[in-house]
């Protein structure tokens, strides 16, 4: 692994992070004492993609080629779908209101490092040799797609 790999897989994680605190403070989970099962099943796969990211890092320096693309995978989903362009498609552009400027340079980060954070991943992927092991992968994909499952049907925007 890479250090710029390395680098941008934590300035990816950390935008993401930055997404989920701003959006915490907004209530999209509601506000006051009370926490529905379904909103705690929701904050338990969200904290569960951020704890399991560290795995294929960890993974991709002994030189397990999937892990690279496991990082692929969050790079696209979690971070430039989930957290910038999601983030686009509910606020308006180029200024959110709520928690600006902070909202906005948090999306525009979530873009710009998801994207160079899942390049550099493919191209470590790429220049691994031998087989692919889809663990990683799968296991992101399933955390991930989870995660925004439990998310939609716990959520509540702001506004609403």
């Amino acid at each position: 692994m890479t250090p710029t790999v390395l680098l941008l897989q934590a300035t990816a994680a950390a935008f993401s992070l930055l997404g989920w605190l701003i959006l915490m403070r907004d209530g999209v989970f509601g506000l006051g004492p009370g926490i529905t099962p379904g909103q705690g099943m929701a904050l338990v796969t969200i904290a569960a993609v951020y704890g399991w990211w560290l795995s294929p890092i960890a993974a991709l320096t002994g030189g397990v080629r999937g892990a690279a693309l496991a990082l692929v995978v969050i790079d696209v989903l979690w971070v430039f779908l989930g957290q910038g362009v999601a983030g686009y498609a509910f606020c308006a552009f180029p200024i959110c209101p709520s928690a600006a400027p902070f909202s906005d340079v948090n999306r525009l980060g979530s873009v710009v490092f998801g994207l160079a954070a899942a390049w550099t991943a493919w191209r470590a992927y790429r220049a691994m040799p031998g087989r692919t092991l889809w663990a990683p992968s799968v296991t992101a994909l399933a955390l991930i797609v989870l995660a925004f499952v439990l998310q939609s049907a716990n959520t509540t925007l702001p506004g609403s």
